[in-house]
C-alpha cells in the first residue's frame, strides 16, 4: 500500500513522468499541452505549493498539490 509524504526534490523525474503525460492530453489541467519540463515542474513545485508524492515501496505511484 503506497504512503502519503512530502514529495522531495530527488522526486521530479517521477512526478515529470507522471505529469507529462496529463498536460499532453490536455483534458485535466489548462496548462499549454507544449509546456516544458521545467515549466511544469516550476509550476508544479512553485513557492506556496505543498508537493506530495504517493511512494510505493520506494517509487513514486502518483503527486498531488495543495495551494
Amino acid at each position: 500500500m503506497p504512503i502519503i509524504r512530502t514529495a522531495e526534490p530527488r522526486d521530479q523525474d517521477a512526478i515529470w513522468s507522471i505529469l507529462e503525460p496529463v498536460i499532453r492530453a490536455g483534458e485535466t489541467y489548462t496548462l499549454p499541452r507544449e509546456m516544458s519540463r521545467e515549466d511544469a515542474l516550476a509550476y508544479w513545485f512553485a513557492p506556496g505549493n505543498e508537493v506530495f508524492a504517493a511512494d510505493s515501496g520506494g517509487q513514486v505511484a502518483g503527486s498531488d498539490r495543495s495551494t
